[in-house]
């Protein structure tokens, strides 16, 4: 069950925000659901802002839901009874308070509420967790300052998913101010990631503005520091945009050392991308009538001119090129399976363009399939594919 937007009113990029996680948390649960328990960790829970009397426009309230519909289906497809926890963290005593307003809206979740700093709370966090279930953890802080080191032995967990809310504007301006707190905030943030150094060598760049170039080194410090620090082989971003400024406002960071996991992120991902356009072409529209006193009868259209349009556009480039480069010359092959893993984890495309744009290459020459069969479509995982020097010769 996705947001309503008409709970967001002032606060957009929460709904983009949401949007994303009610998709994942969706998908995420009914994967390992039928094998494992579930335990949803939300190490800043709120409620902060919420316009809905049930709590349906907070991450806990969602992931809640999403809880309640995985148990009931796979208790009625006679797949047994699953066992799923949220353990909610908020360290405001009056936020704290309002959350246990939740609890007995959910007699068939076990929920554990804590009143304390989240960090501090990592090692109770752990001991809650069977060490059988499966771990998703949200960190969306208010602010930025966490101690990473110290939240590391519960992302390390062996069947645990993480999504990190990285507020880069606030972060972007509290890395240029030379005050030792804040750079000791940041370090304890993004440690062992030389993020300071990589930030001052930031060079000039034809078609790339400084914002853009900033974005990328603060996005890759906490990207290599998530996946250093709880042994993630993927780690991705998705950007949530200011609902009327062609800007980052902040990234969501997202750790998984399931293929199937970037799979399902790079679906969620392209769904939540497609919403914010509309849901900013809406808030331009609504911004336009209020100056002319006008109004538009059909509402904000998409052109697609929109970010997703143009960013998927070149995701899509930049995996055209990563499979050229990726793919061993013969004689020498990789089995498609060790192949778009990878490609998916550094570019934004879906499995199933990714497996059509292999299908074209392979059409066009330029990498051949050694094990492909008739009537086949898009590779299998155990295809081998290799290509040649040079394909047209």
């Amino acid at each position: 069950m996705r947001p309503d937007l008409a709970n967001y009113a002032g606060r957009e990029q929460a709904y983009v925000k949401h949007h994303f996680i009610a998709d994942y948390v969706e998908q995420l649960v009914f994967k390992v659901g039928s094998r494992r328990d579930v335990v949803y960790i939300d190490g800043f829970s709120g409620p902060w802002k919420d316009q809905s009397e049930n709590f349906e426009d907070t991450s806990f309230g969602i992931a809640l839901e999403s809880l309640r519909r995985a148990k009931k289906t796979w208790k009625d497809l006679g797949r047994g009874e699953r066992t799923m926890t949220a353990l909610l963290v908020e360290k405001d005593p009056e936020a704290h308070a309002r959350l246990q307003e939740i609890v007995p809206r959910y007699p068939d979740i076990t929920i554990k509420t804590f009143n304390d700093d989240f960090v501090k709370l990592v090692p109770d966090l752990m001991r809650a967790t069977p060490p059988d279930a499966f771990s998703f953890v949200l960190m969306d802080p208010k602010g930025w300052k966490i101690d990473m080191q110290a939240v590391a032995p519960l992302l390390r967990r062996a069947n645990c998913e993480v999504v990190f809310n990285f507020m880069f504007t606030m972060i972007n301006w509290s890395a240029s101010i030379p005050n030792a707190a804040i750079q000791a905030g940041l370090e304890a943030l993004m440690p062992g990631t030389d993020w300071r150094r990589r930030l001052d060598a930031i060079a000039p760049a034809v078609g790339r503005s400084t914002a853009d170039a900033r974005k990328a080194v603060l996005v890759e410090a906490i990207s290599e520091a998530i996946g250093r620090l709880g042994a993630y082989e993927y780690v991705m971003e998705t950007p949530v945009l200011f609902p009327t400024k062609d800007r980052t406002f902040y990234s969501l960071i997202y750790a998984t050392r399931s293929p199937k996991g970037v799979e399902v992120f790079r679906d969620c991902q392209h769904a939540t991308l497609k919403a914010q356009d509309q849901v900013r072409a809406d808030l331009q529209v609504a911004k336009r009538d209020d100056l002319f006193n006008t109004t538009d009868m059909f509402g904000g259209a998409i052109t697609g001119n929109e970010f997703a349009g143009r960013w998927m556009a070149e995701q899509e480039a930049a995996a055209l090129m990563a499979i050229l480069e990726r793919v061993p010359i013969s004689p020498g092959s990789i089995t498609y399976g060790n192949l778009w893993p990878s490609i998916l984890a550094k570019h934004g495309v879906r499995k199933t363009r990714l497996g059509r744009m292999a299908a074209e290459l392979r059409s066009d020459g330029r990498i051949e399939f050694l094990d492909w069969a008739a009537r086949k479509q898009v590779p299998d995982d155990a295809y081998r594919v290799t290509r040649r020097v040079n394909p047209y010769a």
